[in-house]
């Protein structure tokens, strides 16, 4: 019995590899079309350029910028120590607890005998106390009253055994900004004969008012921003908004050096204490560059 289908067709049930000519032109028509798209073209390359620019933004500089410091107390070590050992009893937590306060002051009072051999003046940073000094040779020569303070929420993630090794030597002051000079400077036109020298006023100038607003940037990432309690006045603004620029372009680098190595050691340990006018540019002025720090928490 003789088939009524047309002759070349067996070939073409009989071969799965077979394609028809209509299915390759319809293949070559869409590649043609893609190919004429060129809006699709830049599509695609804005896609391939900015998709890992928003995966950092997501995951590395959003998180950032919503970094929020957290007030600090000491309740807040007593509180990560009843969580991490839930199964002590009271008196056991408040041993516990006793010998970590005995750690932290054997540490801060070896970091003072360390510093009380040199001549020049250093910091002593007490949060528990909430006061700022000035020492020299292991005597206070001056003592500041931390009226508010803020803390990196990082000091509540870290265990006591990994953040006592941190605490072991005293900090080295590396880079500062500000919004004071470092050494007020006073310009005065020069009389020109004994007679202008005579009409010129003996009476001191009293001093300009200013916004004393500074950071300082330790070794080992710890970073301490110090401010005055009071808003700055208008003719004030101006030096603050230069310094808080600076800051961000200071947060700016940090960003892309912790991208360059993302660990998590790298990231800043910052405290943010508010004191008065009188003693924040005491402190600023006090303490030479290279300056050491002692911190108590």
């Amino acid at each position: 019995m003789k088939s009524n289908k047309p002759l070349g067709h067996e070939n073409e049930i009989s071969n799965p590899d077979f394609h028809h000519p209509a299915q390759k032109t319809s293949f070559f028509q869409k590649l043609k079309w893609f190919a004429a798209q060129r809006k699709l073209h830049f599509i695609f390359i804005l896609l391939a350029l900015f998709l890992p620019f928003i995966i950092v933004v997501y995951s590395v500089i959003i998180p950032v910028g919503q970094y929020q410091a957290m007030p600090w107390s000491g309740q807040q070590t007593a509180d990560t120590i009843s969580k991490k050992s839930s199964k002590l009893n009271k008196d056991q937590k408040g041993l516990v607890m006793d010998i970590i306060g005995m750690e932290k002051e054997k540490v801060f009072q070896e970091n003072r005998l360390a510093l009380a051999s040199q001549d020049s003046i250093y910091l002593l940073v007490n949060l528990i106390d909430s006061t700022m000094n000035l020492e020299i040779k292991g005597v206070t020569v001056r003592t500041n009253s931390i009226l508010d303070l803020e803390v990196s929420n990082r000091f509540r993630l870290i265990s006591h055994e990994n953040i006592m090794p941190w605490l072991q030597k005293p900090f080295t002051l590396e880079r500062a900004l500000a919004t004071i000079p470092k050494s007020p400077i006073i310009v005065k036109q020069a009389p020109k004969d004994t007679i202008e020298a005579a009409k010129m006023s003996t009476t001191p100038e009293p001093p300009k008012p200013t916004a004393v607003f500074f950071t300082f940037y330790f070794d080992r990432n710890l970073v301490i921003e110090v401010e005055q309690v009071n808003p700055p006045d208008e003719e004030n603004l101006d030096d603050v908004k230069a310094y808080r620029r600076q800051k961000r372009n200071e947060a700016r680098r940090s960003i892309w050096q912790s991208l360059n190595s993302a660990r998590r050691a790298d990231q800043p340990m910052t405290i943010r204490l508010i004191v008065s006018e009188e003693d924040a540019k005491a402190i600023y002025r006090a303490v030479p560059m290279n300056t050491h720090l002692i911190l108590k928490i």
